[in-house]
Order: structure tokens, then C-alpha cells, then sequence
């Protein structure tokens, strides 16, 4: 059975510099995991990501975090 992180891995230049630099920029906040977009983009840039693509793939990572954010206030208590 392979690694889950090795099969997920990111293939290209952009989404290795995005994960990165999201991780990176992630705050823990009140309400959950915020993502400081400019300083994660040009974080992203910083290490070789195309500003689109960089900023595509941030967005993609943003919107997850809030719906899982979203998905831990609606899900009932556990028993």
C-alpha cells in the first residue's frame, strides 16, 4: 500500500510551491484555519509558481479549508 502522500503528491513546479506555501500561511483562528492569501502567493512565486496558477491553486486550498471548517460545525457530537 503506497503512501497517501506520495499518491497525492504534487506533480508540477505551481502545486508543490502552493502546497508549501499554503501550509506555510495557515493561521489557526477562532472560527478555524485561515489562509493569509498575498503571503502565501507571493510565497508561491517566490519559489518558482506562475502567479495564475499559484493563485488558482491557493483558492483551491482556501475554499477547502472552509468547508471543512464548515463541514466541523454542522456534523452532530459524537456519542
Amino acid at each position: 500500500m503506497a503512501c497517501p502522500y506520495a499518491a497525492h503528491a504534487p506533480a508540477s513546479v505551481e502545486g508543490a510551491a502552493a502546497w508549501a506555501a499554503g501550509t506555510t500561511c495557515a493561521t489557526a483562528t477562532m472560527a478555524g484555519l485561515d489562509l493569509d492569501m498575498p503571503t502565501a502567493l507571493a510565497t508561491a512565486r517566490e519559489m518558482g509558481a506562475v502567479g495564475w496558477a499559484a493563485a488558482e491553486l491557493l483558492l483551491a486550498m482556501r475554499m477547502g479549508l472552509a468547508a471543512g471548517s464548515a463541514a466541523r460545525r454542522t456534523d452532530p457530537p459524537g456519542p
